[in-house]
């Protein structure tokens, strides 16, 4: 048997049985690189082992072991170089191994990274790994090409040396094909266990991934991109980053249509841009000012339809060959059925989020719904208001009600709605003065998760909770100016997005809106937005006050009576004619609500069958009303601390201010600060 003279008392072929049998024991493709390095060492008397894996389409190679791959490592910078000129490609193309006895001195690329290293020259072998050939082609193919170097040594290595390696390469080939398959099956049954159960979120979702990608494919950033229609186009959002980060207001600059992003989802194809191969792609620039030379894009398709792409990212070049681009496009194909679950689940429990708070608003609204038995009454001015009930209920148009407080502005759009087509969907009520101004965009249009502080949740908004039903905005000149515009938009496109998100939600809400402020006057103050009020007063329905309808007086207070002697167990009959003269003759600035209240006081005190009210045998306080006219806000001011006074100025309970005058204890306060109103200090008292 010959011996090669390098080789000490070792055959080739022994050493060939030894590195072989030590490479299909690895478990991955980066085991396999260390005990080649290791193996390779003892069988030849070089220096350093240098591997990469060979993209055949891509023309390029991704170095794998660490000599080549590290940025303090004498070979980092031939493992960046383009694949034209190299040794490598030279062994690629002529099908075997080379061998150069002084590189410093040869015409290959690599010799100009000899100019800046600390040793003067070096010997180098270099071999391709190759696999039987695909059907009609008589040649194998290359997977990966190894090297074996001897630093500052010229004339290292012999011919010998050369067929060693080359035989061992086309041994080698079958058996890296072996192991880079078993570790993709591994990686990809993890990631089925783990990242196909829909219950996931995508934050959740993505380091999982990540760390299954990582353990394969060595790379400085993940992400997870969307596509989406903005106002300019196609464009893309960034759902998940981790590693380097990205600015898309940066990419704005590029044409859509001419990125890697545009091309990807045009061909459905994944992309791999070593750092060399990607001069057509105008984006490359910024891209490579981040840090990032190479990156996959591989598409996920959900339901057929593009979603997105899986973004890999590296700071070297020639990070990734063909076999992670092919590993990238199994993680995507994983993923995008992991999404398409996600998806689905999300759908589900939004749906059911939307139930449950269509429910909770269908309680509120049934313990807090006025008695459609209150629009008594056959006067004029009255019936004036039903019949333009009865002609724009039936339709989809837009209703402003205007009427001063107490009048049943929310009873007539309970009304409307429940005359309408509409019925069977949501009536969803929002009085924009009993909400915080922080917090009105985001009951009216929802948030995501994340949009702000204490945004743990994806929140569904009023609008989104009325779709297909109708929205009643009580108190709508009570919306800040700033809302007022995108109210506007919500209310002309019928769409809208939620705080936070990107995505648009096409609505089909019937608006309802109801004011007791004089608007024309909000206008003139810049309260009020002019183009949203005539948007709004397409049909406006106005509600007569008491006063105006005293005819409907009597009618009214013996249904209270009624109402009420059942509810507290009092066997009132009927009502005074002295009560009744005096409620006919009352002013009424709180209107229906103030006397329904007192009808309910004077029921729960009455003694006997008969209903009387001391306190209005008196003429009401305002009897020169007609002479002296005040404002609406004088009305309410007043009303509201003569209610007050007579509850001691409690404002929450059972017997506060807040129920007698029929609002929340939030809204009672919110009133109060506008309208000036202030506690008696007990000096004053």
């Amino acid at each position: 048997m010959l011996q090669c003279p390098h080789m000490g008392t070792s055959s080739p072929q022994i050493d060939s049985l030894r590195i072989i049998s030590a490479l299909i024991a690895c478990k991955g493709l980066h085991e396999f690189d260390r005990t080649l390095n290791q193996e390779l060492l003892k069988a030849l008397k070089g220096d350093l082992v240098g591997f990469y894996l060979y993209s055949e389409t891509a023309k390029a190679f991704a170095p794998v072991s660490d000599l080549l791959t590290h940025p303090d490592s004498p070979g980092y910078l031939i493992g960046q170089l383009p694949a034209e000129g190299t040794m490598k490609e030279a062994v690629v193309q002529h099908g075997h191994a080379l061998l150069e006895n002084n590189l410093a001195g040869s015409s290959w690329a690599e010799a100009v990274v000899l100019k800046s290293a600390t040793f003067q020259t070096a010997s180098v072998l270099t071999a391709p790994l190759a696999v039987a050939p695909p059907e009609g082609n008589q040649h194998p193919r290359t997977i990966a090409v190894m090297a074996a170097i001897a630093i500052g040594r010229a004339n290292a290595f012999t011919e010998d040396d050369r067929l060693f390696l080359e035989q061992l390469g086309v041994q080698l080939g079958p058996v890296l094909q072996s192991v880079l398959a078993s570790e993709e099956r591994d990686a990809l049954i993890a990631i089925n266990s783990q990242v196909v159960v829909g219950t996931m979120t995508i934050d959740q979702l993505m380091p999982v991934v990540g760390d299954i990608l990582r353990c394969i494919v060595r790379q400085d950033m993940t992400g997870l991109v969307r596509f989406v229609q903005s106002p300019q186009g196609p464009w893309f959002d960034i759902v998940y980053r981790e590693g380097v980060e990205i600015d898309l207001t940066q990419l704005r600059q590029f044409p859509f249509e001419r990125m890697a992003p545009a091309e990807m989802m045009a061909t459905g194809k994944p992309l791999l841009i070593t750092g060399h191969n990607h001069e057509r792609f105008p984006e490359r620039s910024y891209i490579e000012s981040v840090g990032i030379l190479s990156c996959i894009l591989c598409p996920l398709i959900l339901r057929g339809t593009p979603y997105g792409f899986l973004a890999i990212g590296s700071k070297r070049r020639n990070a990734f060959s063909e076999r992670d681009l092919a590993f990238a496009e199994q993680i995507g194909f994983h993923l995008s059925q992991a999404i398409t679950n996600l998806t689905a689940y999300e759908e589900i429990r939004l749906l059911k989020e939307q139930l449950e708070q269509e429910n909770v608003y269908l309680r509120d609204e049934m313990r807090a719904s006025v008695d459609f038995n209150t629009l008594v009454g056959e006067s004029p001015a009255l019936q004036k208001t039903l019949k333009a009930i009865e002609k724009v209920a039936p339709t989809d148009s837009t209703v402003l009600i205007t009427g001063e407080t107490g009048t049943g502005k929310e009873l007539i759009a309970q009304a409307i709605h429940h005359l309408s087509p509409r019925k069977d969907k949501p009536l969803i009520t929002v009085n924009c003065a009993a909400l915080p101004p922080t917090l009105i965009e985001s009951e009216l249009f929802g948030h995501e998760r994340g949009a702000f502080t204490n945004a743990t949740a994806r929140k569904i908004g009023r609008f989104e909770l009325a779709n297909g039903g109708t929205i009643f905005l009580d108190e709508i000149g009570e919306l800040p100016l700033d809302l007022q515009a995108k109210f506007l938009r919500v209310l002309e496109a019928q769409e809208l997005q939620r705080v936070g998100g990107t995505q648009t939600i096409n609505l089909n809400v019937r608006v309802l809106a109801a004011t007791n402020v004089d608007v024309g006057q909000a206008i003139k103050r810049g309260l009020f937005r002019s183009d949203l009020f005539y948007r709004l007063n397409v049909f406006p329905v106005r509600i007569p006050p008491l006063r105006e309808r005293r005819d409907d007086i009597p009618a009214l207070a013996k249904h209270f009576v009624k109402k009420y002697g059942a509810r507290h167990h009092r066997t009132v009959t009927r009502i005074g004619s002295s009560t009744l003269k005096a409620l006919a003759a009352y002013d009424w600035p709180g209107n229906v609500r103030e006397l329904e209240h007192l009808i309910e006081r004077a029921v729960i005190v009455s003694q006997g069958p008969v209903l009387t009210i001391d306190e209005l045998e008196q003429p009401a306080p305002d009897s020169g009303h007609e002479n002296t006219p005040r404002t609406l806000a004088d009305a309410e001011r007043t009303h509201i601390i003569e209610t007050l006074s007579q509850t001691s100025w409690v404002l929450a309970g059972k017997h506060g201010a807040a129920v007698r005058l029929g609002m929340n204890r939030s809204t009672l306060q919110h009133r109060m600060k506008k309208l000036g109103i202030h506690r008696p200090s007990l000096r004053s008292k």
